[in-house]
């Protein structure tokens, strides 16, 4: 029995051993599994997708032009002395803009001269001291002659805003502000400025200086005249379909912004 016993011990053995056997084809058939596994997975953990969302910011881009104006013909002028100045906006945006015109204009208390012919070079009785130094010129050569802050302007496309022009007695300055409008019968309503174009008239064609005594001018001080373009964005003010353009109301929103 203890013989009989080793025997059968023995056999069992050489049993086992041949169920761990496997064929050259299922070995190589459970490694290409394998190994595909292992391609399954690095493909399900490098596999990606994305979506980028770039938003462009800045201003609004309008240029102010002034296509005739000549800062050399401005040097050492005299009285009444008329100069080439232009000012237009253009629309570099690409959506509708309303813009605005702001000039602001030196006075001062100077002896203002009669440039009427019978008594030229004489001086101008009354009050005098806060007559703007420059009158704006229109597209016809003409001007505001009164002794008072008055401009004319090119007015189609443009009007004069409510409450201007304002005195600034520190600073010896008028401030004009203008909006560009429509040229039919809402003309008081803002007129969007379309991308890549220009509005059609200057606000003014050129500036004229006063006629006043030089002995009472001041060489220290600055007289220049500046201009500054205002714009926003039409569509951003639109609400269900609703048009806002009421130069106030946009002004408002620009001056606060």
């Amino acid at each position: 029995m203890l013989k009989g016993g080793i025997v059968l011990t023995h056999s069992a053995v050489n049993h086992n051993n041949k169920k761990r056997k496997r064929s050259p084809l299922l070995v190589a058939l459970i490694i290409i599994i394998m190994l595909l596994l292992v391609l399954l997975t690095l493909a399900f953990f490098t596999s990606f997708d994305e979506v980028t969302n770039a938003f462009e910011g800045g201003r609004v881009d309008i240029v102010l032009k002034e296509e005739n104006w000549n800062p050399q013909n401005a040097k050492k002028i005299v009285p009444g002395k008329v100069l080439d100045k232009d000012p237009k906006i253009m629309n570099n945006d690409r959506t509708d803009v309303y813009v605005f015109l702001e000039v602001i204009v030196p006075y001062d208390n100077l002896d203002i001269e009669s440039e009427a012919a019978a008594d030229k070079g004489s001086k101008v009785t009354g009050d005098t001291s806060a007559v703007p130094l420059y009158k704006f010129v229109d597209a016809n050569g003409t001007y505001d002659t009164t002794y008072t802050s008055t401009q004319k302007i090119n007015t189609a496309g443009w009007m004069l805003m409510s409450d201007y022009p304002k005195q600034n007695t520190g600073n010896k300055t008028y401030t004009y502000l203008y909006a560009h409008v429509r040229q039919d019968a809402e003309n008081t309503k803002l007129s969007p400025l379309m991308p890549g174009l220009t509005t059609s008239n200057p606000l003014f064609n050129q500036i004229k200086l006063v006629n006043f005594n030089e002995t009472r001018f001041d060489e220290n001080r600055d007289y220049s005249v500046r201009v500054k373009a205002y714009g926003i964005q039409a569509n951003y003010l639109s609400d269900n379909n609703q048009t806002v353009d009421d130069p106030a109301q946009v002004w408002g929103l620009i001056n606060n912004s």
